[in-house]
């Protein structure tokens, strides 16, 4: 225990990084063991968005293993996440109990995950369709365009105007919302091991370790967490190159808009980087759109921008709406911070 406790949250990230790329060698060997197992096939009028991985002939230990594994989990992760935020203030070098429950919380899950994948291989997209997950991760994903637009702008280093409640209000409930983000997704999803899963994977798990050093100065090394934002790129351009139809030109150039507008204003890089960059982007959209691709296809580019940050004003709308009517806003007249 005493070794234990003079770990700092750096060396627990550390150490976390590791774990998480023993458990994606873990899922390539887990691979080889799958193959016994009879999945379903795409409907004859499949538009191209059919899971592949789930049971042929499902049944009720199928279904309902993953559902109870998603639930405890959740409820875990949740208990911790409202301990820590009633009784910690400070950020530390160091782990308190939350962060050491919930370490061992997701390490646990996760390992029984693997188990489960084993045994009975479905995880919960037999019951629900796949776009349920995609949209849990776009909502972590405006959480942090919203959040992050007081220390990096929202687009091409320019602050919205947002009330300091609404701030006030996504740092005191982004947790349970990240948490359920990623927590949904990686019960989701049987631990298979195509390259879109294994990336996915190692993302959701770092991110859990994310939300495990809660209240630690690892929590908001702005690297790290920049690290976690960009991760969504590669997995969501080889999930697309699976799906076919020319979806991973969205996807690649649509994050990449994404970093270079709003992302690459908080990495402190120096102009010449940055215009290095934004030309090197500009450049391969217009060799894509006139090689290969057809140039009234360039909307593509700005399509998962526009629901992103059109996402973060309709979020902003609502919150707005729901405060205003249950007297959650400090007065009528006060303004919206840059801060």
């Amino acid at each position: 225990m005493a070794r234990l406790s003079s770990l700092t949250a750096g060396r627990v990230l550390d150490i976390g990084l590791l774990f998480s790329l023993a458990v994606c060698l873990g899922i390539v060997l887990l691979g080889f063991w799958l193959i016994r197992f009879q999945l379903a096939t795409p409907p004859a009028d499949d538009s191209g968005f059919f899971y592949e991985w789930k049971l042929a002939n499902p049944d009720f230990w199928t279904r309902a293993t993953p559902w109870l594994g998603f639930m405890l989990h959740q409820v875990g992760i949740w208990l911790t996440i409202r301990h820590a935020r009633a009784n910690y203030r400070k950020y530390s070098d160091r782990l308190r109990p939350a962060n050491w429950w919930a370490l061992g919380i997701n390490a646990v899950f996760i390992l029984l995950h693997y188990a489960q994948t084993a045994f009975f291989y479905d995880g919960i997209a037999q019951d629900i369709p796949s776009w349920t997950a995609q949209y849990a991760v776009i909502v972590m994903l405006v959480f942090i365009l919203a959040l992050e637009n007081r220390r990096r702008g929202l687009f091409a280093g320019r602050k919205v105007k947002l009330r300091k409640e609404f701030y006030r209000w996504i740092v005191d409930n982004h947790g349970y919302v990240f948490s359920f983000a990623v927590i949904y997704t990686f019960w989701f999803h049987p631990m298979v091991n195509t390259w879109g899963h294994l990336i996915g994977f190692a993302h959701v798990i770092l991110v859990m370790l994310q939300g495990s050093l809660m209240f630690t100065r690892a929590h908001v090394n702005r690297r790290w967490t920049f690290l976690l934002e960009i991760l969504v790129l590669p997995h969501a351009a080889l999930v697309a190159i699976n799906q076919g139809g020319g979806l991973v030109y969205m996807f690649l150039y649509g994050f990449l808009f994404i970093f270079i507008a709003t992302q690459m204003q908080g990495l402190n890089l120096k102009r010449w980087q940055q215009q290095a960059f934004t030309a090197a982007f500009l450049l391969c959209v217009l060799l894509t759109y006139t090689l290969l691709r057809e140039p009234f296809q360039v909307n593509e580019v700005i399509r998962i921008p526009l629901i992103e940050y059109g996402l973060v004003f309709v979020f902003y709308g609502f919150w707005w709406l729901v405060a205003r009517a249950t007297g959650k806003l400090n007065d009528t007249t006060a303004r919206a911070s840059r801060a």
